[in-house]
């Protein structure tokens, strides 16, 4: 019998360790493959690769917003900001010669660029000839070449070949029709400034224009129509030469512009009080922001918001300015009869205590076209010998180096220095020093510049102690404003004219206004520091800033507001400024005061004359000479004051060169008095 046998199972073959080896190859391989190729894309293709992720890059297309508003101190707008829808034009940083110049072909079959506007110039004409004849350029450039030797021509840049072809179009080649012009005048705006920065091919487009190019935008690339802001000036030519130019960046300011993230074709305010507050009224431009490639946009833009600039408020009073040019246009009317040399005049008026400037006023006529021209800006450009206005500060400050005292009498008689006869306008015999400034005595201001000199005790006409005494006198005029900048805030200002006295009989010309000379800004300073009790108050035309629109929508937010700065205190006791300003006073109201006539508005107030001798001037500031080429002589017929005299809410100063004729200077204070203060003459019968 068998033996049952027992059936042991096969064992199985196990395959895990086989895949996973397989596995862990498979793997391996692509690990390997892997950094493989990150090894040749860092460092065979990886400087490559760099240059095309330089090629893609962030660029902002930038946008014009709204230019801040100027308004008087009552709300008028003097210099307005208008939206005009005009043609722009953007081009890309690859876009090609040939690309723009199909883009102002198709441009000037649209728009119509008058002739007035269009801008070209001869380098844009030869680029236009060898843009449409490249084939004839080539050959042309290449027998340049072949005319020269092959030394000249290893030494010839690129630049230098550029030279000799452009150097060998002639003039009837680059003469063109009317159609053409307009062409080469488009693609000269397209080109003007950098790419992506908006270029201005026309202002104002019409109706029809802007239809047509939005229909056609796929075959213009790069062109637009966009608002266009521009200045408007309600009350025309009145006080428009202090509100400055608005205009592109003038080229020898546009690398310190571009360093502040101007645009080259970017407009600023270049002059005055658009220069001035160029950074509150500009605003913040709206922006596109593109990722380009290669020089080309790419994907939707993100807009990034502009803020429109801030609006600004001036103290000016325009209808009150207004008032004023017309008082000077009709008192150089009047003293032309007398005076042939007197054509233009100046007043500043301003608010002693707190230096708002309330009218600045110029007026000239041409004497070929017999109508008035607004010369404004020559309240602090325009220097002039402002004769015995000056005296109250002669005074004050004889008084503070105590070479004369309060109520001291002084005999007024002619002085004989040397050869020359020193004199008043007549011999007024015993006066103090409020007779001397009411009748304005020269003898009592020569007495105080000889003291000063030390001039009895040497006996000397030229030297150190004329020297000294120049220094001094310099030292109190500064305090009160003269001779210094006086702080307006415009981007700049004459100091007037200057110069050191060699012998005392010009010291003694100096403590009479004489010899010197300041402008008008500055004797309105130094005429609100006597006012105000010796406060050198800067004088500004600035009195708030405030949102845009904000004024027009009645409901005022005020951004900032200038307040008041008195620069100095005058360094004279204040009794001595008290005493001086009685002198003024006493010019008004005494029965042989020389501002005598303001008593006619029946308001207090303090006023001094001022005559000059100068030497007449013309339009262009030199000097008028007669046949035998000498300078002619004329006279300079000024007058300070202010009113109310206890609480001042104006001062003035006026200064008109080349008036002879008597009484036209007061009479210009008088009218101004009730011009601000709407007055009537009570004592009309008073002259």
């Amino acid at each position: 019998m068998a033996k049952n046998r027992v059936k042991v199972p096969k064992k199985r073959r196990n395959h895990l360790p086989l895949r996973l080896n397989l596995l862990f190859f498979i793997v391996f391989i692509l690990f390997a493959t892997l950094i493989f190729r990150l090894g040749v894309v860092q460092i065979v293709n990886g400087e490559l690769i760099a240059r095309e992720v330089q090629k893609t890059e962030s660029s902002k297309i930038k946008y014009e917003v709204p230019r801040g508003k100027i308004y008087d101190r009552n709300g008028q707008v003097l210099a307005d900001t208008i939206s005009n829808y005009s043609v722009m034009y953007r081009r890309s940083q690859v876009t090609k010669t040939d690309e723009r110049l199909d883009v102002a072909k198709k441009l000037a079959e649209i728009v119509d660029i008058p002739k007035e506007d269009r801008k070209m110039t001869e380098r844009d004409r030869k680029d236009y000839w060898i843009a449409t004849n490249p084939e004839l350029a080539q050959e042309r450039t290449q027998a340049l070449l072949e005319e020269l030797s092959e030394e000249e021509r290893a030494a010839l840049s690129n630049q230098d070949v550029d030279r000799l072809l452009l150097d060998s179009i002639t003039e009837e080649e680059i003469t063109f029709d009317d159609a053409t012009e307009e062409i080469i005048a488009i693609k000269h705006n397209m080109e003007s400034g950098y790419a992506l920065d908006p270029q201005v091919i026309k202002i104002g487009a019409s109706p029809k224009e802007m239809a047509v190019i939005e229909e056609n935008l796929e075959q213009l690339p790069g062109v637009s129509v966009e608002p266009y802001y521009q200045r408007d000036y309600p009350y025309d030519e009145t006080f428009k030469s202090f509100l400055g130019s608005y205009r592109q960046i003038p080229a020898e300011q546009r690398a310190s512009y571009q360093a502040k993230g101007y645009g080259l074709n970017d407009r600023v305010g270049t002059s005055y009080l658009e220069q001035q507050y160029e950074d509150v009224l500009r605003g913040t431009p709206a922006y596109d922001v593109f990722t380009t490639y290669k020089g080309e946009p790419v994907g939707e833009p993100t807009r990034v918001s502009g803020n429109p600039g801030k609006d600004i408020v001036l103290s000016t009073d325009i209808e009150f300015q207004k008032e004023v040019d017309e008082i000077l246009k009709k008192a150089i009317r009047a003293g032309r009869s007398g005076s042939p040399h007197f054509d233009r005049a100046f007043a500043v008026v301003m608010n002693p205590q707190t230096g708002e400037l309330l009218a600045l006023s110029g007026q000239e006529l041409d004497l070929e076209t017999n109508e008035f021209k607004d010369v404004s800006t020559g309240t602090v450009l325009r220097a002039s010998q402002i004769g015995s206005t000056i005296k109250g500060a002669t005074v004050a400050y004889g008084f503070e180096e105590g070479v004369v005292k309060p109520g001291e009498y002084i005999y007024d008689a002619p002085i004989r220095i040397g050869s020359s006869v020193k004199a008043s306008y007549r011999n007024m015999g015993n006066i103090n020093d409020l007779d001397a400034l009411a009748m304005s005595s020269n003898i009592y201001m020569f007495q105080i510049a000889l003291r000063l000199a030390d001039y009895y005790s040497t006996g000397q006409i030229v030297g150190e102690n004329v020297t000294q005494a120049f220094e001094t006198m310099e030292h109190y005029y500064k305090q009160f404003g003269l001779g210094i900048e006086t702080g307006i805030d415009l981007p700049f200002e004459s100091t007037g004219f200057r110069s050191i006295p060699d012998r005392v009989t010009l010291l003694m010309d100096m403590s009479i206004g004489q010899y010197i000379s300041y402008t008008p800004i500055q004797l309105a300073q130094y005429t609100s520091a006597l006012a105000n009790g010796g406060y050198r108050v800067q004088p500004h035309l600035l009195k708030e800033i405030i949102e845009p629109g904000s004024l027009d929508e009645n409901n005022k937010q005020v951004v900032s507001t200038f307040q008041p700065n008195a620069l100095n205190k005058v360094d004279i006791q204040d009794e001595y400024i008290e005493r001086v300003r009685e002198g003024y006073r006493q010019g008004v109201e005494s029965s042989s005061g020389s501002s005598r006539i303001l008593q006619q508005t029946g308001m207090t107030a303090a006023g001094k004359t001022g005559t000059a001798q100068a030497i007449a001037e013309g339009a262009d500031g030199q000097a008028k000479r007669n046949a035998n080429g000498e300078p002619i002589k004329t006279l300079n017929s000024n007058h300070v004051g202010w009113a109310p005299f206890d609480d001042p809410e104006i001062a003035w100063a006026i200064i008109m060169p080349g008036l002879e004729a008597e009484g036209i200077n007061t009479r210009v204070a008088h009218d101004i008095m009730k011009a601000y203060f709407n007055l009537e003459d009570v004592n009309a019968m008073l002259q």
